[in-house]
């Protein structure tokens, strides 16, 4: 559900006034995680390794509130109650990807078994940038890079007011079990707390067995 909140009420209205005209109102931070555990369960139970650090990042995702702010087409601000998840998934047998929306639900072992039949199930018909054809903005995408141990990146911006949605990249896992996650988001929403609290969680979810 997107819920519509005028400037004026909005808690963050200074900051959207400070951004507002900025070339570029994105922020983006860099950094390792200890993906060993989650690792370790997906392989001893014979899952994928994928749907079960994306269920970390975006439950991390969902449970920060200032992650769920977007400006519309028109500049408005809106609030989501929920956020789902963009990613593309490589075909198999193809040189190409498609991109997939997967949908949040809190309860790991549903969200991992409805990840992995649509990865399955996504047949050989390529789609490339999907998100161009959204209608709403309720959605962070993801995008794995398994074989790039990057420290650090970049991101292209379509609008002058920022990306439409967080864009988030994961990097190869080393042989210590750390992997990098690189997150891009609107200084006019988010601060370093919010992503300092993104961290944390998307830690926190990587190291539970029971979330």
């Amino acid at each position: 559900m997107k819920e519509i909140i005028p400037l004026e009420s909005f808690h963050r209205k200074e900051s959207v006034a400070f951004f507002k005209d900025f070339v570029n109102p994105n922020v983006s931070v860099t950094c390792m995680v200890d993906a060993s555990g989650c690792f370790r369960r997906a392989k001893e139970s014979g899952e994928k390794f994928f749907p079960n650090y994306l269920y970390a990042i975006l439950r991390a995702a969902n449970e920060i509130k200032e992650l769920h702010y977007r400006f519309t087409p028109t500049g408005e601000i809106a609030y989501y109650d929920r956020i789902d998840v963009l990613s593309p998934i490589r075909l198999t047998g193809h040189d190409s990807f498609t991109t997939l929306r997967f949908p949040y639900v809190t309860d790991r072992m549903a969200f991992i078994s409805s990840v992995t039949e649509m990865i399955e199930n996504a047949g050989s018909q390529t789609s490339f940038g999907e998100e161009e054809g959204l209608q709403e903005y309720d959605v962070v995408l993801v995008s794995a890079i398994p074989d790039l141990p990057f420290t650090s990146i970049s991101y292209t911006q379509k609008h002058r007011h920022g990306n439409d949605f967080p864009l988030i990249n994961v990097g190869k896992m080393e042989a210590d079990g750390h992997m990098p996650i690189a997150i891009c988001v609107n200084h006019a929403f988010v601060d370093g707390q919010h992503l300092s609290h993104f961290y944390n969680l998307v830690q926190q979810y990587l190291d539970s067995e029971s979330c």
